[in-house]
Formats: C-alpha cells, structure tokens, sequence
C-alpha cells in the first residue's frame, strides 16, 4: 500500500513540477503552498444504500501542494494532495483518496489565448469527498453534464482535460474551439467504465449596445463506454449579456441528434432532443451568487445514455470580514434517452451549506452540512436513500515563493 501511495505521490509531484520547472529563469514568479486539511465528520449513511444503512464517524487528514507560476502573459497554477480517511468503527473502508489539478492560460498574441486543464481523481463514488469544499472553483465550460448519480460503493478513478483557444477576428467578433475529455474508470463489474470526447466550435459577435454578445455554437460528442457507444450532434444558439458591471446572464439553447449502438447486440436507437445551458451571475463585493440550469445528453454509470436536467445553485456570502456563508446546491433530473415517461426517471438532490472563519490569511476553520437524496421512481419499492454529513474541517496553508 505504502508502495503504491508513494508511487502516485511521485507522477503527481512529477506533473506539477513539469508546468514550473522550465519556467525557472523566472524563479521569482513561482509560489508553492504546501496545504493540510484535517476534518472530522459524522455521517449517517456512509455506503449510500436504500437499506441496512451504517453511520460512522470518520476522520480526514489531507496533505497537498500547491504550486503556482505568474506572469504578464502567462498563468499556470496546479495542486496535488491524498486524502486519508479512517472510520471509527467501520474500519474496512479505511481508503485514500488522490487528486491532481492542472491548469494554464497563456495570452500567446493581443488577438489569441489559449487555456487548459488537466484533473485526476481516485475516490470512492458513492461517497462525495469532504475536499470537494476545497478545491478550485471550476469555469462554465468545466460544469459537469453527468448525472453525479453512481449506482455502487466503488473505487473509481476520473480523468478530466479540457483545452480551448480564443481568437479575436475584429473589435467586435470572436471564434472559440474547445475540446473536452473524460474518463470514469470503476473498480466495481456493476458500472462500467467510459470515455467521452467534446468539440465545440463557437462565434461571438458583439451588438451596437455593446452588452449583448451573440453567435452560433456547433458540438459534437463521442462517448464510447463498455456496453454501448454513441454521438451527439448539436447546434445552439449562444447569448451572453450584461446588464450591469456586476451582473451578468449566459444562455446557450439548441437542438441535439444521437445516434447510439450497442456492443453486445444489433440494436441502435437514436433520439431528438434539447440543450441548454442558462446562467445568471452575480458578483459583488462582499457577495457571489451563480444561478443556472442546464440540460444535455450524459452517460450514467451503467453506461447508458441518459438526458440530464440539473439544477445549481452557488452563494458566498460574507457576514464579516473574517466570516462568510458558502452554499452549495445541484438538483439533478436523468432519464434514458428513448424514455420519456417520468415514472422511469432518477431525482437526486445535493445541498451544502456552510460557515467559515478565516483565523489568519492562511489558516481557517470550516463548519459544514450536507444532505444527499437520490429517488429513483422506476423501483417500486424502497424508492428513495439519503444521507445526511456534517463536518468541521481546518485549512493551513503555508504559501512561499521562489
């Protein structure tokens, strides 16, 4: 195990230091923050289960690095850290989380940027990890479109890259590519493993009232998991305006066609649909609010195909100087893409709600709650599980620079 532990610290090490190390002509620029995390928590359902549910408490201790490299054209910024987690008294499920995050952006002319990401992590499914409160806040294009719904209580690894290029044509006009990649890779034969690739090519055009962008959006998706594959094709319309200095709204709404096909039979099927993505943004001094909906095709961890309707919400709302409010929400609605009736489909909910005290620049104590419900209306019997955590969580951070 110690082997094994030692082994991921050294390619997660490795990663980080391949983004600085051919940087240090400029040592002056880079930072590292060596970080611990350290949290305590109940949990009333620790596998997740409709029945013969088990609580525990358990204790977290998490070590990570954080490295970072700044200049007038270039940002890059990653952290890597293992999670320990011990159960009081179901011992048996002692495990070790990894994550790794890397991400750029490097301005290449007045006219082009080019951006990236790269995330690993090895977790337990079933189980939303307490760092999940502390890792860095994901862009619009880096939301989740799957069900975050997982059918079992089982190691999985989940590799994420995202890359996209902006190029100014005009003062008024831009072109966007992205490209998207993921991989969930289950431990458990009852999920299956999958991969997915996104290509999206975008263009902006700004309006004569200088608060409205508009353009076309053309996507395609190919997901290719153990028991089926298919492709998504989309076309959308995207909007951005701004209404004022601090609020602003993002829709993106279109049309899908699917074309999906099984491994271990004959059968296609394909399907007609929506897309949309609409998001209101807020952001004021002492307040940050994010509102939105989206509704995409996305793969569940059985591997199918499924529609995709989530709900989210994210408030940070500072009470003081040293004490903000942090709330988390995301409503998911999922069902197979060749079923409309709502009696087949998946409801699960998420909230989190949080309070944390800054004690220094660097150290801060956080109190948090979560309640989790996943309902799934095609059992007829035993429809609904729940969880409910609550956790005091310690953050250090012992920034540095070279």
């Amino acid at each position: 195990m110690m082997t094994d532990i030692k082994r991921k610290l050294w390619v997660g090490a490795v990663l980080m230091f391949s983004l600085v190390m051919p940087l240090s002509a400029s040592a002056q620029d880079i930072r590292f923050t060596p970080r611990l995390g350290v949290t305590g928590e109940y949990n009333d359902n620790i596998l997740f289960l409709r029945n013969d549910r088990t609580d525990d408490f358990i204790l977290s201790l998490a070590p990570a690095l954080e490295l970072g490299y700044n200049t007038e054209s270039l940002a890059l910024n990653s952290l890597a850290g293992i999670s320990f987690r011990r159960y009081l008294s179901e011992d048996d499920y002692d495990r070790e989380d990894y994550y790794v995050y890397l991400n750029g952006t490097y301005r290449m002319t007045e006219k082009m940027t080019v951006n990236g990401r790269f995330n690993y992590i090895q977790d337990y499914a079933a189980e939303s990890r307490i760092v999940d409160l502390a890792e860095p806040d994901v862009d619009f294009d880096e939301l989740p479109v799957d069900p975050g719904i997982e059918t079992f209580f089982s190691e999985r690894k989940y590799y994420r890259a995202w890359a996209g290029m902006q190029y100014r044509l005009t003062e008024i006009s831009e072109l966007g590519v992205k490209y998207r990649y993921l991989r969930n890779d289950y431990d458990l034969e009852e999920n299956n493993d999958y991969d997915r690739n996104v290509v999206d090519l975008t263009y902006f055009r700004a309006l004569n009232n200088q608060r409205d962008r508009i353009g076309p959006r053309l996507g395609y998706t190919y997901n290719d998991s153990d028991i089926s594959e298919y492709d998504s094709y989309n076309l959308a319309l995207a909007w951005h305006h701004l209404f004022t200095e601090t609020l602003s709204l993002y829709t993106d709404i279109g049309v899908r066609y699917t074309e999906e096909s099984f491994k271990d039979s004959n059968v296609e099927d394909d399907d007609w649909g929506g897309t949309a993505n609409i998001w209101l943004t807020k952001r004021g001094e002492t307040r940050v609010l994010d509102l939105g909906f989206s509704h995409d095709i996305g793969t569940a961890s059985n591997g199918r195909a499924v529609n995709v309707s989530r709900l989210f919400c994210r408030l940070n709302q500072f009470i003081t100087e040293r004490l903000y409010f942090d709330f988390k929400g995301n409503f998911f609605v999922t069902n197979e893409d060749n079923y409309s009736n709502f009696d087949d489909v998946e409801i699960f909910l998420d909230v989190i709600p949080s309070l944390r005290y800054q004690m220094t620049e660097d150290h801060a104590v956080r109190l948090a709650y979560s309640y989790t419900i996943d309902y799934d209306r095609s059992l007829e019997d035993d429809r609904d599980r729940h969880r409910n955590r609550v956790w005091v969580m310690f953050e250090f951070g012992f920034p540095n620079t070279l």
